[in-house]
């Protein structure tokens, strides 16, 4: 899944049970095992403060890491 912003501002809209469960499914699909995350009030908060204020720049950067840890890179 490629995030822009629209797709951050699409995900900011959803309440924090749909949130938690797409952001489940995107762990999932990176190849963690979604039970070790903590997705609580706090941390879903602190996840919609980071996309509320993430840059294009910043959104590429973070589905580059992604990748590179899917393919099994360390980036820096």
């Amino acid at each position: 899944m490629m995030l822009d912003k629209r797709a951050v501002d699409m995900l900011l809209t959803l309440d924090n049970a749909r949130l938690a469960m797409v952001i489940k499914k995107l762990i999932a699909d990176a190849g963690v095992d979604p039970s070790t995350v903590k997705l609580g009030e706090k941390e879903l908060a602190g996840i919609r403060t980071a996309l509320s204020s993430a840059t294009d720049d910043d959104l590429a950067r973070a589905g580059e890491l992604i990748e590179n840890f899917k393919n099994g890179k360390r980036s820096q």
